[in-house]
């Protein structure tokens, strides 16, 4: 039986928004980056998923409890025929719709609305919650995360393991019935000396290369020479080649394709980053490798793996995150 592939990119992140080089290195989401995952899971509810994967990096985890949950709730609601807003919703639009009890999900009004207010319930780009229940602790741990710069670990392939998701201790957890893992397989690009830094660095680590700024589209053709020449210059010795990257993404289609196939077959969904999503298209369909030419936050890359035969359906898909009627 075949096993179709949702491959998603997590939500927007601080060093997203400061324009921070984040390959190993995590930080946590945005307003604007929770409300992406909370979109990606209702946008998925009629999507039958017999399981789900995300990178061990915070981020993608992030992503994935908090897409689980909404795509949960959204069942929950199309099951009952319950209406929801439309567009962002605030905290104050949250509380008018429990006090009508038009999200009374058979006794599971409480963690929806904690799913909603601190997940779910921020305008995008709001740098803070909009709401009073917001304490002091989440507004400082907001500001700490402007200057947070976690340590890159060395990726240890013997001993890493993959273990089953847990939802954050703060949130309630609403039970879903797709088992989640995490797989180190998964992680993006490892950048060495430039994790955390500027992108300028970047930027001009590439001008070093090509001699020149090339667009976004010719990077994409190429993202074989930029792995391997960052992999030459790196000063930590902890970038990757591009043949390394390669061997791990396909070591993971090929065994959770098998492991899937085996059990019967189904659709997965998988939270990682846009790099790694990008290189997917580079290795199994070159010619698509700009359409479209960036992977945004939240969208969908199908991929599909039929007997050891790989596929890539689309790329970079959006429509999922359009809000329901």
């Amino acid at each position: 039986m075949a096993v179709t592939f949702y491959f998603a990119r997590h939500g927007e992140t601080q060093f997203n928004v400061q324009n921070r080089v984040q390959g190993w290195c995590d930080s946590p989401l945005t307003s604007s980056g929770i409300y992406d995952a909370y979109r990606l899971g209702q946008g998925l509810a009629d999507v039958e998923f017999v399981g789900a994967c995300t990178s061990d990096s915070g981020r993608a985890q992030h992503t994935l409890s908090i897409a689980l949950e909404a795509r949960e709730n959204e069942r929950m609601r199309l099951r009952r025929g319950l209406p929801v807003a439309d567009g962002p919703v605030k905290a104050d639009e949250a509380a008018e719709l429990f006090a009508e009890e038009a999200l009374d999900h058979e006794g599971q009004i409480e963690a929806i609305e904690e799913l909603l207010r601190s997940r779910g319930c921020l305008e995008p780009h709001s740098p803070v919650p909009d709401t009073d229940e917001a304490t002091e602790a989440d507004c400082r741990w907001l500001t700490l995360a402007e200057d947070w710069r976690p340590p890159v670990n060395e990726l240890d392939w013997v001993s890493y393991p993959a273990y089953t998701l847990l939802a954050l201790p703060r949130i309630p957890r609403i039970e879903t019935s797709v088992p989640a893992r995490c797989d180190v397989r998964l992680r993006e690009w490892c950048f060495g000396d430039l994790e955390g830094e500027p992108a300028l660095r970047l930027r001009n680590r590439m001008f070093d290369l090509f001699g020149d700024d090339l667009p976004r589209e010719e990077q994409n053709e190429r993202l074989n020479e930029i792995a391997d020449y960052l992999f030459r210059v790196d000063e930590t010795r902890r970038a990757e080649d591009f043949a390394t990257i390669t061997r791990r993404l396909r070591s993971f289609i090929d065994d959770c394709g098998r492991s899937v196939e085996a059990r019967g077959g189904g659709n997965v969904l998988v939270v990682s980053h846009a790099l790694l999503i990008r290189s997917l298209v580079f290795i199994y369909a070159p010619e698509r490798v700009n359409d479209p030419p960036k992977i945004k936050n939240a969208s969908i890359t199908k991929v599909r793996w039929d007997n050891g035969e790989v596929t890539v359906e689309s790329v970079g898909e959006t429509g999922h995150l359009h809000h329901r009627s």
